[in-house]
């Protein structure tokens, strides 16, 4: 799979903030409810039942609810979602730290994989391998200040559990989340992922902030593969792909829509950075038409402004024809 340094694509896992977002709210409800129904019936009478300090469940609560707030009011924010990883990666240790029962801890390594696995999912792997092995530290750390007697072979298994859970588990969700987003031809996003990328790209868009849709649509394509071949074809698809993708501005969201369309999202750049893209497109593309269109209003959909340089795209091909 191609990727660029320059350019939103698939490989990075961008497109997908609100799916990342949805699972980790989910994470945090289902973690905060268990902790809080713990606490519940560990302040019920429960007569001879060994039972823990409930600092940790208090302090897990505190913070599974603050981890929701912040992804209820900024959903679309990196930094909200950096606060609540952190809330989710400091409450479970923070309950594992009052345990008195080897039982319990096992049951709350669960949280752990499961987080672990979120994480490698969402996240690159270098960022996603170190968050990880802090995860581990944590998990360790708090088992071992806790009261409940551990064997010294139970911390292995801890910790290899994490990190399995990780790698195996998260790596094949990332893997899935990244094929279901890529056109396999070309590497760069297909339709589901212009979707997912292009509402991620203009998620926090305020008033009078400039996007801009460009469509490539290859002139006669089924031309060149009655008289080329198939695989002539798409060594041409492969080919516009890796150089509109180069020419393309920082942050540009570039996807093959269907057959030979492409479109790029262009987000926050002035007028003269968007006509000279369009500009080189035409220049360095000159067996393809180009059709554009702007938006300063916040609140149309980026599907309007698609349509817009779609109805643009094909009176380009009108004139070309004539």
């Amino acid at each position: 799979m191609r990727s660029f340094h320059h350019v939103v694509h698939p490989g990075s896992v961008h497109g997908t903030a609100r799916l990342r977002t949805r699972l980790l709210t989910y994470f945090l409800l289902v973690t905060t409810g268990l902790y809080a129904t713990g606490v519940t019936l560990t302040l019920l009478p429960h007569g001879d039942r060994v039972t823990s300090d409930i600092t940790g469940g208090v302090v897990a609560i505190c913070l599974g609810i603050a981890g929701v707030l912040v992804l209820w009011l900024r959903p679309g924010s990196a930094v909200a979602h950096s606060c609540a990883l952190a809330a989710a990666m400091v409450a479970t240790p923070a309950v594992m730290a009052f345990h008195q029962l080897a039982a319990a801890q096992s049951q709350c390594l669960l949280a752990a994989m499961f987080l672990a696995m979120n994480i490698r999912a969402f996240h690159r792997d270098g960022p996603g391998r170190a968050l990880v092995g802090v995860l581990v530290v944590s998990v360790l750390a708090a088992v071992w200040v806790s009261p409940a007697p551990m064997y010294p072979i139970s911390y292995v298994i801890f910790g290899v559990a994490i990190v399995a859970a990780g790698e195996a588990f998260g790596a094949v969700t990332k893997a899935l989340i990244v094929a279901s987003c890529t056109d396999p031809l070309t590497g760069v996003f297909n339709r589901a992922g212009w979707e997912m990328a292009t509402a991620e790209a203009t998620g926090g868009r305020t008033a009078g902030s400039p996007v801009a849709v460009v469509i490539v649509d290859v002139d006669n394509f089924k031309a060149v593969n009655d008289s080329a071949g198939h695989r002539a074809g798409d060594e041409l698809l492969v080919e516009l792909a890796r150089s509109w993708t180069q020419a393309a501005p920082r942050g540009a969201v570039i996807a093959r829509l269907g057959g030979d369309e492409f479109a790029a999202l262009l987000t926050g750049h002035t007028r003269d950075v968007v006509d000279g893209f369009v500009l080189t497109t035409t220049e360095s593309l000159p067996y393809a038409s180009v059709g554009t269109a702007e938006s300063f209003d916040s609140e149309e959909p980026i599907s309007d402004v698609l349509a817009r340089a779609d109805a643009d795209l094909y009176e380009a091909k009108r004139a070309r024809r004539r």
